[in-house]
């Protein structure tokens, strides 16, 4: 009988450093899709997004200044929520839940 001791600690920083170009390819899809479905009226906001990768940490962002607001909406405008549906699709979100919104 053989004895195995795992540290979480290990395993989870080895699965982010192993997972890391994967996860860069996912981003990458979500970047696409989302420049797909944000709207176009001058084009400001589908330009802003770019996939961003700090050590083992993958990101996509929209550097716009007004990118929340369009996103997740105001009082008085309904967000859009272009990013996160398109994030969505590839795993569990539970983040902010844009203004005018049924999804949850």
């Amino acid at each position: 009988m053989a004895r195995v001791t795992i540290y979480r600690d290990n395993a989870e920083r080895d699965a982010r450093r192993l997972s890391t170009e994967g996860r860069k390819d996912v981003a990458e899809q979500i970047k696409s899709e989302f420049e797909a479905i944000a709207p176009r009226r001058t084009g400001e906001y589908t330009g802003g997004a770019s996939v961003t990768v700090d050590g083992d940490r993958v990101y996509v962002e929209d550097n716009d200044p007004e990118a929340f607001w369009k996103e997740y909406g105001t009082s008085r405008m309904r967000g859009i929520a272009a990013l996160t549906n398109a994030a969505r699709k590839h795993g569990k979100y539970s983040g902010f839940k844009p203004r005018g919104s049924r999804r949850g």
